[in-house]
């Protein structure tokens, strides 16, 4: 069972539910994973919400930045424990995929910024980018209330589906998902998964 950690930190069971169907290694993901996602973004072809934030090297970067791209969008902390959990398969996917359409991104919640996430990186010789979200203001606007919690994102900005607690991103059928995804033509979602809330 998944967990979260909310930023008062209180932890609950959650998983992942994906809109986007993409035959059997989609059904099987959404069989291990499927679940009520707390914070979704509504129907299917909502766009995410946009964000502007600095980088662990000061730079500006947008959602813009990533069209054309899968993106796994990863909200975190580094005093969040389940969050420090699925860290390695987070990675593990952003070092299998990342030549392949696919941009793992954390945004991370701490407060204290670069000052403590950059030596966290570094602890656990994480590779994928991360933007800053201090005051948790991007966080709010993706209706984000226990970390981690993660959106995927399709090239048009849309999102596809939404998880909620820890979760070893590097399981054979969720391997299994993005390969599928990633090779697969470029089309709409088909058949997509119910969501269970709509962000503000």
């Amino acid at each position: 069972m998944s967990q979260t950690c909310s930023t008062r930190p209180l932890c609950q069971p959650g998983r992942f539910r994906f809109r986007h169907n993409r035959g059997w290694a989609a059904v099987l993901l959404a069989a291990v994973l499927l679940a009520h996602a707390p914070a979704a973004a509504g129907p299917d072809t909502d766009p995410a919400p946009a964000f502007t934030l600095k980088s662990l090297h000061g730079e500006d970067r947008s959602l813009h930045d990533y069209r054309g791209r899968y993106l796994l969008l990863n909200f975190w902390a580094t005093w969040c424990g389940p969050c420090k959990i699925e860290m390695p398969s987070l990675e593990a996917l952003h070092r299998r995929f990342q030549t392949n359409n696919l941009t793992v991104l954390g945004i991370s919640n701490d407060p204290f910024g670069a000052r403590v996430v950059t030596p966290f990186m570094a602890a656990y010789d994480l590779t994928f980018p991360v933007l800053l979200d201090p005051d948790q203001e991007i966080s709010k606007r993706y209706g984000v209330h226990s970390l981690p919690t993660t959106f995927l994102i399709d090239p048009e900005g849309r999102i596809l589906g939404v998880l909620t607690g820890a979760e070893d991103w590097s399981k054979p059928e969720t391997l299994a998902y993005f390969r599928d995804l990633l090779n697969g033509p470029s089309q709409s979602p088909a058949g997509p998964m119910k969501s269970t809330a709509s962000a503000p």
